[in-house]
């Protein structure tokens, strides 16, 4: 019985290392991937959807790439520098021509320059044709690439990959067998854009316009409420040297197709007397998950107004420049009395009692000094915005409110500033950078220490101000984001010049400082009271920061600063030196943790769904549902605001959110639209753009007969929203005979 069993078990063993002797090619030959070829900056191989050939003529292979981070390669046109990779299949056996399949790329900007690739993954997938399907394939690939990161690198990795014939054993074709890699080349293939006909969204307008010094490409792409989708960008290539911008929203003529949304792409490199008129262009659009690409042809015959699209050069050379330039003034000047001037306020008012008992020199020369420090932080500003402009980043007027640094650090300025004007301490040192309020400034300092506190007082005042917004500031702010680098700088002058213009007045009259009273004991409950306006001020910026990082990181900036100033007070009545030593080290302690709380926190995840402020039901921010609510009869109001915007609330509160307002925003035929610009968010960041504006708060009423929007003033009347919701909404006798 057991001579039967061993020989039973040998049987079974032998069957068992037959069937896996068997197997062992297949399973090898599923993997079809050379190997890796690595490079410090990059690991790439060559991989095969299919393990053999079939009775098809085409092979799917992938030329997959592991980028390290910050490294990337490019796209078939890879823009302002850069080249694609390059394929040599000299000493392959049994191949034909191939074709790169270039999924949609994204696009890098830095210093003016555009360029479009892959960055960390990608596949490209190559279709490659195989003269003889009954014929195994050897593939010998050598591929040049370029990959960039602060430098670029050329370099060469060649790949060897053999795939089998069919078995032809049985005398007919078997079907060909899918790879492990099979799934993953054609995720890739599913992001290559779409061509043909009948595509889900498509340019159905084509036209350019020219200018002096600009020539404008126009589009209009339909489809993109139906789809849901978003344009991402928009790619535009040609056989000639010639440039395009990242796309601009631009508005649609009037009358026109609600169903197309229009954009425009500024053209760069084109020579003397060149334009684009009849012109080949491989237009590739991309938006979201989908992405389609068309072959079309300047229309020369339809070319759109330059004057239809916002922000192009000929919208701007209709605008008086000097009229913007007295809007940037005005706007300026405006700011001194908007809502979010209270913590500025406090600033000016200790500015003018310390001068009370000055020389008339002293005076002017203080004030002047605070101007100039106003206009200096202006300066500052628009070298910022204009960096980040340069490096394709979105700007806007206060957006350093989105980031949680610039809050953090703005808090802890307002904390010790409080504790400064509560006599906690002094800011002392050489250079008297500070002094007490009712302290006559001595003999001792000189023009240039006197000078130093003044400009700071300005500069701070400025950084305070700008999450405001005013009359005139919109328009002003708006015409210097969308124009070039001096426009930025010209208009952000003025803006300075009209903030700084009441320090200016004093400083040209500076007796007017004196006529305020001598100073005396009642100085001591101005300076605790507007101690109180600077604390409540670092409390509302501690609020947008739980926005930002959440309510525990916010809680631990404020205790980092509670712990500061409990130290600070301590250290103001101990008397000897060790103590006070120790003291200040805690409380430079309890600050730091308040700067660096916010880099421990988890970023709070944005809000989704509706949301109710007071009275009203807002709808989240959907911008391409617009055009169908609106031909549903609808009304729709678009609020865009931020919790650091002191204007948004103003108008919430006293417009927007009082009885006779609320009452006709509720009517069944509105929607409220709100979009949320607390953090940064790249669709908001556009939206506001395509109407030219960089700055909140925004307000627009659409409605049948206000299709493309009636916009309204930053600062919102009871009267101004009641006309544009009469005047956007469709008559009863029009709405009767629609029924």
């Amino acid at each position: 019985m057991l001579r039967h069993l061993i020989a039973r078990l040998t049987i079974v063993l032998t069957f068992a290392l037959t069937m896996i002797g068997a197997m062992a090619p297949a399973m090898a030959a599923s993997d079809m991937a050379s190997d890796w070829f690595d490079e410090d900056f990059a690991s790439l191989r060559l991989i095969s959807a299919q393990t053999r050939t079939s009775t098809s003529d085409t092979l799917r292979l992938g030329l997959e790439f592991e980028l390290q981070p910050d490294w990337k390669i490019y796209w078939r046109s890879a823009g302002d520098a850069g080249f694609p990779p390059q394929l040599d299949w000299t000493g392959s056996e049994n191949v034909g021509d191939a074709e790169i399949l270039w999924p949609a790329p994204h696009r890098f900007s830095i210093f003016g320059l555009e360029t479009f690739g892959y960055k960390n993954h990608i596949i490209l997938p190559i279709d490659v044709a195989v003269p003889n399907p009954d014929q195994p394939v050897s593939i010998a690939l050598d591929v040049d690439y370029l990959v960039c990161s602060d430098i670029c690198i050329p370099a060469v990795a060649s790949f060897n990959l053999d795939i089998p014939a069919n078995d032809a054993s049985t005398g007919t074709a078997s079907p060909s067998v899918a790879s492990n890699h099979a799934h993953e080349i054609e995720k890739f293939v599913s992001r290559v854009p779409l061509t043909g006909t009948g595509l889900p969204i498509s340019v159905s307008h084509i036209s350019s316009s020219q200018t002096a010094d600009q020539t404008i490409l126009h589009l209009g792409i339909r489809g993109l409420s139906s789809a849901g989708v978003n344009i991402d960008d928009i790619l535009a290539e040609s056989d000639r040297r010639i440039g395009f911008s990242a796309p601009v929203a631009a508005q649609a003529p009037a009358n026109d197709d609600h169903d197309l949304q229009y954009f425009d792409l500024a053209v760069f490199g084109l020579e003397d007397g060149q334009n684009l008129n009849d012109l080949p262009l491989t237009i590739t659009v991309i938006a979201g998950p989908l992405s389609v690409e068309q072959d079309l042809l300047v229309d020369s015959e339809n070319v759109q107004s330059a004057s239809n699209s916002t922000g192009s050069p000929s919208a701007r050379a209709d605008i008086n420049i000097w009229l913007i330039g007295l809007f940037a003034l005005l706007g300026g000047l405006i700011l001194n009395v908007m809502p979010c001037v209270l913590p500025v306020l406090s600033i000016k008012v200790m500015s003018v009692i310390n001068v009370r008992e000055q020389d008339i020199g002293k005076v002017r020369l203080g004030f002047l000094a605070s101007a100039a420090g106003i206009v200096t932080s202006f300066w500052l500003i628009a070298a910022v915005l204009i960096a980040i402009k340069l490096t394709g980043g979105s700007i806007g007027w206060g957006i350093q409110f989105q980031q949680p640094l610039f809050l953090t650090v703005m808090t802890i300025i307002l904390a010790l500033f409080a504790l400064n004007m509560w006599g906690q301490f002094e800011i002392g040192g050489p250079d008297q950078l500070g002094n007490a309020a009712n302290d006559a400034i001595t003999k001792q300092e000189t023009s240039g220490r006197y000078l130093s506190s003044h400009f700071l007082t300005g500069m701070f005042a400025t950084l305070l101000a700008t999450p405001c917004s005013a009359p005139f500031l919109g328009t002003a702010v708006g015409f210097a984001l969308a124009g070039d680098t001096l426009d930025i700088f010209w208009i952000f002058t003025l803006l300075g010049v009209g903030l700084a213009l009441p320090y200016l007045a004093i400083a040209i009259q500076p007796r007017v400082a004196h006529v305020l009273p001598k100073p005396g004991r009642w100085m001591n409950v101005v300076k605790a009271v507007l101690g109180l306006a600077l604390i409540g001020t670092a409390v509302w910026l501690l609020g947008i920061l739980s926005v930002q990082i959440g309510m525990t990181g916010a809680i631990f900036v404020g205790v980092g600063l509670l712990i500061g100033g409990v130290f600070v007070w301590a250290r103001k009545r101990a008397s000897s030196l060790r103590p006070r030593f120790a003291f200040t080290a805690f409380a430079v302690l309890g600050f730091l943790v308040a700067l660096f709380a916010p880099g421990f926190s988890q970023p709070v995840a944005p809000m989704a769904g509706n949301t109710k402020t007071g009275p009203l039901q807002w709808q989240s921010f959907a911008p391409e549902t617009i055009g169908t609510l609106v031909a549903d009869g609808k009304t729709v109001l678009v609020d865009v605001t931020a919790e650091w915007c002191v204007t948004c609330q103003v108008n919430k509160k006293l417009v927007l959110e009082t009885a006779e307002v609320s009452d006709a925003l509720q009517s069944d035929n509105i929607v409220l639209m709100q979009a949320d610009w607390t953090r940064p968010n790249q669709q908001i960041s556009d939206y506001l753009a395509s109407y030219g504006r960089f700055g909140i708060p925004f307000n627009a009423v659409f409605g049948p007969n206000a299709p493309d929007g009636i916009l309204l003033s930053e600062l919102l009347s009871t009267d101004a929203v009641l006309t544009a919701l009469r005047d956007a909404n469709t008559s009863s006798d029009l709405a009767k005979n629609a029924q």
